[in-house]
C-alpha cells in the first residue's frame, strides 16, 4: 500500500516551497508541486546514472578514485584531520558549507568542537554582504531587507526594483507579482540587461555595470535638491544627512549620467517619480549589487533611498523582518567560541565576521597559499563560487587533506581525496524553520540509494568517529531538533512525522516601530554617515568609488580588453550550479550563452552560435555567443554555475 508523505522542500533551493510526494516506501511515485521545473527533476536527481552513491577516497589527485565502505572513509578523515590538528594546530582546518543549507548548525557545531574558528558558508559572497549593509545603515531589525519582492502590499504605489529578476528567479515567475502589476503599479528597474521585468516597466535605467552606487546618489541628489525627501521623518531620525546631502551635491544628473550611461532625463524622472509616488517599494536583489569592488557602500546607498522618501516601516513600503521566527543557537557558548581564535578574514573583514557571525571564505585561498589553512572539509561546497577561481582552484589541490560530500561529479569533487555520497532531498529528513513562522519536520520520502547518507547524518557520524559523540546528543538528531526548537514553544514530538506544518503565531509589530523603538543603529538611527563603519576604519559615508576594473579605473585595459563584462543573471531552470547532470533540465537549457549586442558583434565579426573566447588579464573561457538587444553595446554578459565555462575564471579576487 502507498503512503502519503507531504513535506516542505525545494530542489536546489532554498525557498522550502511544499510539495507533495506519494512513494511505496522503496520508490517514489509521484511529485505535486509548484510550477517549477526543478522540482520535477527531483526524481532524475535520485536516479541519475551520473550519480555518486559510494564513498570513494585516493592518496593524490592523480591516483585514481577507489571505493571504500563508510566506515573506512570515516576513519581516514579522522585520522588525516587529527595528524593535521595535531602537527598544525586545529585552525590549520577549515569547515565550508555550500548547498543545501540545512547541514550549516551541525557544521558550525563540529567545526567548533574540533577545536577550529574556521566555520565558512558561501554567504561570504551571497547574502552576508547586504545583510550587513542593512545592519549598520538601518538596523539590525533590518537585516533581512533583501525580501520584499516576496511581501505584497495593496498599499504599494511605486516599485523600484534594482537588479532583481523575478521571471527567471522567483516562484511563480512570469506570474510573480512584480510582472503582473507593473502595468498598474509604477516600477522603475535599475538593471544592465534588458530584463523581462524591465520590458513591462514604467522605467527601465540601463547602468554600466558596477556604478550602482553613482546612480542611487545620482537619484538622491534630485529628491534633494527639488525637495521631494521625507523632511519630518528626516529631521527626527537621521544622522549624518548634512553629510551626506553635502556628499551626493556633486552627482547631478549630467555627471551621474557620465558615470551610468543612463541619460539625464532618465534619472530626473525615476527620482520624482519614486519620491513622489508613496508609499514605494525597493526591492533589491540579495547579491548582485554587492558583487563589485565598492559593492557594499553601493548597496548602502540604495538602501538610503528608502529613508530619504519615508518609506521605511510603513505598509506598502519596506518593513523589517524583525518578527521572523528564527530557531536557537545548538553551537557552543560564545565564550567558547571565542578562546578559538580568530575566524578567517577577521582582519580583513572584521565586520563581517563580527556581524555575520563566522568566517569569511574569500581569504580561503590566501590562507592556504600562506600556509595557514592545511585541510579542508566541505559538504555542497562549490570552487566555481570564488571570484578567480582558477586561483583556488590551484591551492585546494595543495592541500594536505580535502573532503567533500555532494551528489555529482563536480569541479570541487575532482579537488578531493576523499569523497561522501549525500542523500538527495527525498532522502533525508531535516527540521524547516521558516521565517514565516512555520516549522516542519520533514521525513525521508524513501530511503538512500546504495550508500548515500544525510549530510546531517555524516556529521554526527564524523563527530562520534573524532570523539564528539557526547556534543552531538549521542547521535539522536531528533533530540538535536528539539534543541534546535527551545524558545519557539515546540519540542520534536510536538511536529506531525507526515511533513504536515505546524504554524507559530507570531507577534507582529506595529508600523512605524521606530516612534517609540528608534532603529538598532548606535545613534537610534538611519545611519547616513555609519558609526559603525567608521569605527572599524572605513567610510562612513555611502562613497562610490569605480570598480577596480573599468574603462575609466584601468583605461589602459581598454585597448586589449575593451567590453564590460556582467555575470549572475538567474535561470529558472538551474540554481547557481546545481542541475547541470540533469536531462529533465538540460535540455531546456543545453549550454552556456555569452549574450553581446549586435553593434559588438558586428564589428568582431561574430554571429549568432559562433564559439567565442572570453578572456580577461586573468582567465580565459569558451562559450557559444548569443546575439542579442538584452544587453547595452559595450556589455556582455555570461551565465554562471557552468562546468567547463566558468566565468569567475575571467574575474579578479582583489579589490
Amino acid at each position: 500500500m502507498s503512503s502519503l508523505t507531504t513535506y516542505s522542500t525545494c530542489y536546489m533551493c532554498t525557498d522550502d516551497c511544499p510539495i507533495t510526494v506519494v512513494s511505496d516506501g522503496d520508490e517514489v511515485l509521484s511529485i505535486d508541486h509548484p510550477e517549477c521545473i526543478r522540482a520535477s527533476a527531483m526524481l532524475e536527481q535520485r536516479t541519475s546514472p551520473l550519480r555518486l552513491t559510494r564513498p570513494r577516497i585516493r592518496s593524490h589527485l592523480t591516483d585514481a578514485w577507489r571505493e571504500v565502505s563508510w566506515d573506512e572513509a570515516l576513519s581516514v578523515s579522522v585520522q588525516r584531520l587529527e595528524e593535521i590538528r595535531e602537527r598544525h594546530g586545529p585552525a590549520s582546518v577549515a569547515f565550508m558549507a555550500g548547498f543545501t543549507k540545512e547541514v550549516r548548525p551541525y557544521l558550525e557545531r563540529l567545526a567548533h568542537s574540533f577545536g577550529s574558528p574556521h566555520y565558512l558558508t558561501e554567504s561570504s559572497c551571497c547574502f552576508g554582504a547586504g545583510s550587513i549593509a542593512a545592519a549598520v545603515t538601518l538596523g539590525e531589525e533590518y537585516r533581512y531587507y533583501l525580501g520584499p519582492s516576496r511581501e505584497r502590499y495593496p498599499e504599494t504605489r511605486c516599485r523600484l526594483v534594482w537588479s532583481k529578476n523575478p521571471a527567471h528567479s522567483r516562484l511563480p515567475y512570469e506570474q510573480h507579482h512584480l510582472m503582473t502589476e507593473a502595468s498598474r503599479v509604477p516600477t522603475i528597474v535599475v538593471d544592465p540587461r534588458r530584463t523581462p521585468l524591465a520590458e513591462v516597466a514604467h522605467l527601465h535605467l540601463r547602468l554600466r555595470p558596477g556604478t550602482d552606487g553613482a546612480l542611487a546618489h545620482g537619484l538622491a541628489h534630485v529628491i534633494l535638491e527639488e525637495n521631494l525627501e521625507d523632511g519630518e521623518f528626516l529631521k527626527l531620525f537621521a544622522y549624518g544627512l548634512d553629510r551626506y546631502r553635502e556628499y551626493v551635491r556633486r552627482f547631478t544628473p549630467e555627471e551621474t549620467a557620465q558615470i551610468t550611461g543612463v541619460a539625464p532625463e532618465a534619472i530626473v524622472a525615476a527620482a520624482r517619480l519614486y519620491a513622489t509616488t508613496r508609499p514605494g517599494q525597493t526591492t533589491i536583489s540579495a547579491s548582485s549589487t554587492t558583487h563589485h569592488s565598492n559593492g557594499f557602500q553601493n548597496h548602502r546607498a540604495i538602501l538610503l533611498l528608502s529613508a530619504l522618501c519615508g518609506n521605511l516601516d510603513v505598509a506598502g513600503g519596506n518593513r523589517p523582518w524583525g518578527h521572523r521566527l528564527t530557531e536557537a543557537s545548538i553551537d557552543l557558548s560564545s565564550e567558547e567560541v571565542g578562546r578559538l581564535g580568530p575566524p578567517l578574514g577577521s582582519d580583513r573583514f572584521p565586520l563581517f565576521v563580527e556581524r555575520y557571525g563566522e568566517g569569511q571564505a574569500m581569504v580561503l585561498a590566501d590562507a592556504i597559499e600562506a600556509g595557514e589553512i592545511r585541510a579542508v572539509f566541505g559538504i555542497g561546497m562549490n570552487v566555481m563560487m570564488w571570484p578567480n577561481s582558477g586561483r583556488l582552484r590551484r591551492a585546494l589541490s595543495s592541500l594536505d587533506f580535502f573532503s567533500v560530500a555532494d551528489f555529482f561529479p563536480t569541479p570541487t569533487v575532482d579537488l578531493a581525496t576523499t569523497f561522501f555520497p549525500a542523500a538527495t532531498h527525498l532522502e533525508r529528513q531535516a527540521l524547516v524553520v521558516s521565517g514565516d513562522g512555520t516549522v516542519r519536520y520533514r521525513p525521508a520520502a524513501v530511503p538512500p540509494l546504495a550508500d548515500a547518507r544525510g549530510d546531517t547524518e555524516l556529521v554526527f557520524q564524523l563527530a562520534a568517529h573524532l570523539g564528539l559523540g557526547a556534543l552531538f546528543w549521542g547521535g539522536d538528531i531528533h533530540a538535536s531538533y528539539t534543541d534546535r526548537l527551545r524558545g519557539i514553544g515546540l519540542s520534536f514530538r510536538d511536529l506531525p512525522r507526515d511533513g504536515h506544518p505546524v504554524q507559530v503565531e507570531l507577534d507582529l509589530p506595529p508600523e512605524r516601530a521606530y516612534l517609540e523603538e528608534g532603529f538598532g543603529t548606535p545613534t537610534g538611527k538611519v545611519e547616513f554617515v555609519s558609526t559603525a563603519l567608521e569605527k572599524a576604519g572605513y567610510a562612513g559615508l555611502p562613497e562610490y568609488r569605480e570598480p577596480e576594473w573599468s574603462p575609466v579605473s584601468t583605461p589602459d585595459l581598454v585597448k586589449e580588453y575593451p567590453l564590460v563584462l556582467t555575470s549572475g543573471a538567474r535561470s529558472a531552470n538551474y540554481t547557481h550550479s546545481q542541475g547541470r547532470q540533469l536531462e529533465t533540465l538540460r535540455s531546456r537549457e543545453p549550454e552556456p550563452l555569452l549574450q553581446l549586442n549586435p553593434a559588438d558583434a558586428e564589428v568582431r565579426g561574430i554571429h549568432d552560435s559562433d564559439m567565442v573566447s572570453l578572456l580577461s588579464p586573468v582567465g580565459a573561457i569558451t562559450l557559444k555567443a548569443r546575439v542579442t538587444e538584452e544587453v547595452s553595446a559595450g556589455v556582455v554578459h555570461a551565465p554562471h554555475g557552468w562546468a567547463g565555462a566558468d566565468v569567475n575564471e575571467v574575474i579578479p579576487d582583489e579589490g
